[in-house]
């Protein structure tokens, strides 16, 4: 039950409060307090891989991956939350102030609404939640109340709203393929798994199509991206390391669970080759625009359509690939939180987002261009970050399956991808100012989203190196239920 309270109780009272109160030192304990026991809930339910849930409550569990996503989610809340302090008192101005208000309001009812995503095991109901979600962000991305937050916010939410609709046939799809199919009532994910044999191949093929499809919007897979990618690079840099660290993992699962029917049918070979070319479109996209982009927090929305990609990837390839994919969300999210953090630090200093006016980075701001600077050779896949050896697990898959042209186009477009982002992002550390006069008067000093940083950008070693049972057998155990076995 204190697993449960943490989970699904806390979330709300710190809505409620956050709401009611007017102090936001006060706002901030409380939502960290509900963060840090929703971590700890999270953990608990990944290492011990029991259901905290009563048996009688059908439509909500903990499963092994529900608790593997969980722990993506509360973890990335509690960094945010952390860093959120300092960007407020930092972002001064009358116009701000609703914003304010609602940010710590907003930030219980995401991770709530998150939450509810993650235990909930009904189909239908996966779509209601998913929706919340979407609504708990729309004051979050337009903090900043500008024609442009604005404009991202609509695109947003039209893109996203449309990609629902579409999850929504794929839901009905999947009904019509389990009519006449004994014991399938309420959609219930564990009774549509036994089923999934005696499933009609053809709606089944249709539903997935629609999923795919639907989810692609909220991922963040091309070609339905856009929305996703504005909303990113508009948010504040809290806002967008929760979204890229955390949302699209959320998403993530609800594909996985549709993904877990079909792997028990004879057209997973069919749903393997969508995902496939899914991964490797958004891979083609993020590297074109990466290469022609002029503003470095849509830089870092491209890179998560890119890391978005490969776990597509990597889902479809299956196998060691799989594991792949599923170590890639958890230290994505490790990655994506320390360079947001520090593309809000930079954005504070320089007042802009476009990449030809950061001008004496390393000595105007030492620390957030060092951890900048580490943060991208962690997302690019440089040894020995764990994002290295979640791709090199994905690139076994392929060799395994020897897939030889999706492995041929994988290594191809990383590298352009590297060589697009290392351009930008070294020509932002070492451009000079164009003026003669000193662009330094007092040297940026060590803080707290400095320190943050280089904890996300060092924690996934260890967990890559060492591989901790805690962590892996929860992984081995996903992994079982799609059939997998190393």
């Amino acid at each position: 039950m204190i697993t449960i309270f943490a989970l699904l109780i806390l979330p709300p009272i710190a809505t409620v409060f956050a709401i009611w109160s007017s102090s936001a030192r006060a706002n901030q304990r409380v939502t960290l307090l509900a963060g840090i026991a929703h971590l700890l809930a999270s953990l608990h339910s990944l290492v011990s891989q029991q259901n905290p849930f009563p048996s009688g409550w059908w439509w909500l569990a903990v499963d092994p991956l529900g608790g593997f996503f969980l722990t993506i989610l509360s973890h990335t809340f509690v960094l945010v939350v952390l860093y959120s302090p300092s960007f407020l008192q930092r972002t001064q101005g009358a116009e701000y102030d609703h914003s304010k208000r609602l940010f710590y309001p907003a930030l219980n009812f995401y991770l709530l609404a998150n939450t509810l995503v993650l235990v909930v095991q009904q189909f239908a109901m996966l779509w209601v939640v998913l929706e919340l979600t979407t609504f708990s962000l729309v004051p979050l991305i337009f903090f900043y109340r500008t024609k442009e937050s604005l404009e991202a916010v609509w695109k947003y939410l039209f893109l996203v709203s449309l990609g629902l609709v579409f999850l929504f046939v794929g839901v009905l799809f999947l009904g019509i393929s389990a009519r006449g199919v004994s014991d399938y009532t309420a959609f219930i994910v564990a009774r549509m798994t036994e089923a999934a044999p005696q499933l009609n191949p053809l709606w089944l093929k249709a539903s997935f199509i629609f999923v795919l499809v639907g989810l692609s919007a909220k991922i963040g897979l091309a070609p339905m991206h856009p929305g996703d990618v504005d909303a990113t690079s508009n948010a504040p840099a809290p806002v967008a390391a929760l979204m890229a660290g955390s949302l699209r993992s959320t998403a993530v699962l609800v594909l996985l669970r549709f993904y877990e029917v079909v792997v028990r049918t004879d057209i997973q070979p069919f749903a393997q080759k969508l995902l496939i070319f899914a991964g490797l479109l958004s891979l083609a996209v993020s590297a074109i625009y990466i290469w022609r982009n002029r503003n470095y927090k849509r830089l870092l929305a491209y890179s998560s359509v890119e890391h978005l990609g490969i776990i597509a990837l990597g889902v479809g390839i299956g196998g060691v690939a799989l594991l792949g994919a599923l170590l890639h969300l958890l230290f994505n999210s490790f990655g994506k939180a320390a360079l947001f953090f520090m593309a809000g630090n930079i954005h504070r200093s320089y007042g802009s987002r476009e990449i030809g006016a950061i001008t004496d980075l390393l000595p105007r701001l030492p620390w957030s261009a060092f951890v900048w600077g580490l943060a991208f050779l962690y997302i690019v896949g440089t040894p020995p970050f764990g994002i290295f050896f979640s791709e090199l697990f994905v690139l076994r898959g392929m060799i395994h399956a020897a897939d030889w042209l999706s492995l041929s186009l994988f290594l191809a477009l990383l590298m352009v991808i590297f060589i697009g982002m290392s351009r930008a992002v070294l020509r932002m550390l070492h451009a000079p100012s164009v003026n003669s006069a000193p662009a330094v008067v007092d040297r940026e000093r060590l803080n707290l989203s400095h320190a943050l940083g280089f904890y996300a950008v060092a924690a996934s070693v260890p967990l890559a190196i060492f591989q901790p049972p805690a962590l892996f057998d929860s992984l081995h155990a996903i992994l079982a239920a799609f059939g997998v076995k190393l």
